[in-house]
């Protein structure tokens, strides 16, 4: 039996339901996030709201259920009943807003009709820009954002493209995290995207279908030389942009960051003002940029979501639950939750929580 939060209404929120002085955050696949769970606890108590964070997970041991006020073990995402469950626990559970940490879960959030007003989640047309990296970079060039010279793996492999540079990097053209990267040189370039062939998923994170040429799901970059930055894109609940937060990546690990260092976020403000007109989104995009020898800001990769990079902002000062919460329930927004102090260091450790509790 659910036990139910005794709710009073106020002011109406921008989320599309009305504003509440309880409210629920549901965090769905947060996997091994418990930081984000405890940050979104924060972020209610922080704008006076009493309330509870909800986690659901196809995992029934996922470390982040630890840190919930309530586990909710949910359908893979592949699984036929996936959206009857996800339209039920929203309405069972009285859900003011909903967050995923997945990109192929956040696919199929776009593709819903109609979509849940709780759940955030980029528009159709511009989720299937993000999550598609050839897209994206087309799209990106577009609205004049610097992003390498891009080539789809089967037009290399065929000959209908020839890569121009001498270095590369190649990845699944729909991949999350690290899926299919390989960093290559001119003369075994072929060979690489023939490996990260075998490992390419489709948009609903599928393996590719006997019969489809999975080159077509790779793409080639040009490597650029650089610094390379994570840089949080915001965006209010108008989609107006909010401002970004930028860290420095000192070390990687499994394909997200491991240890960053706070940067300035001027040298990034054309940038992610261009990309927030391209993406149109609320709340925050996670996104990968190269800042060469000459200063010039070069996209790298978009994620619309939280990113694993967004905790050495959060450690920095920033604080976009708080905002977040604050947009969905139409309340004011702290300017100092839009911002962080350069220089400050963090890294990530690992840690250990009990989890017999979330799998009953």
């Amino acid at each position: 039996m659910v036990t139910e939060l005794n709710r009073q209404t106020s002011t109406p929120g921008a989320a599309g339901v009305p504003g509440r002085a309880t409210a629920t955050v549901l965090l769905c696949s947060a996997g091994r996030r418990p930081y984000l769970v405890r940050w979104f606890r924060e972020a209610l108590e922080r704008n006076g709201v009493a309330g509870r964070v909800v986690v659901a997970d196809a995992d029934p041991y996922a470390p982040a259920a630890a840190s919930a006020d309530r586990f909710i073990r949910s359908p893979r995402i592949s699984e036929p009943g996936y959206e009857h469950w996800l339209r039920a626990v929203v309405v069972e559970h009285e859900v003011d807003l909903a967050l995923s940490i997945n990109d192929f879960e956040l696919s199929l959030w776009s593709e819903l009709e109609p979509v849940p007003p709780a759940l955030l989640v980029l528009g159709r047309d511009e989720q299937r820009i993000v999550e598609d990296k050839w897209a994206m970079a087309s799209a990106a060039a577009a609205v004049g954002i610097d992003v390498p010279a891009t080539w789809l793996g089967s037009a290399l492999l065929s000959g209908e493209a020839q890569g121009e540079g001498e270095r590369f990097v190649v990845k699944s053209r729909f991949g999350s995290g690290s899926a299919g990267l390989r960093f290559a040189e001119a003369r075994d370039l072929r060979d690489a995207v023939a490996a990260a062939a075998a490992e390419v998923l489709d948009r609903r994170g599928q393996r590719v279908l006997e019969g489809d040429d999975p080159a077509a799901q790779i793409v080639v970059q040009q490597r650029i030389d650089g610094v390379e930055y994570g840089v949080d894109v915001l965006g209010d609940f108008e989609r107006r942009y909010a401002g970004c937060l930028a860290r420095r990546k000192l070390a990687m690990r499994h394909g997200e960051t491991e240890r960053a260092v706070s940067a300035e976020a001027e040298p990034f403000g054309a940038l992610t003002r261009q990309l927030a007109s391209l993406t149109r989104h609320r709340g925050v995009i996670d996104s990968d940029v190269i800042l060469d020898p000459t200063g010039r800001a070069w996209l790298i990769d978009v994620n619309p979501r939280f990113g694993g990079g967004y905790p050495f902002s959060h450690l920095a000062g920033a604080d976009a639950p708080s905002a977040i919460v604050a947009w969905a329930l139409g309340l004011p927004v702290d300017a100092g939750w839009l911002r962080s102090r350069p220089g400050v260091v963090s890294a990530k450790a690992v840690d250990v929580v009990r989890s017999e509790a979330a799998a009953t």
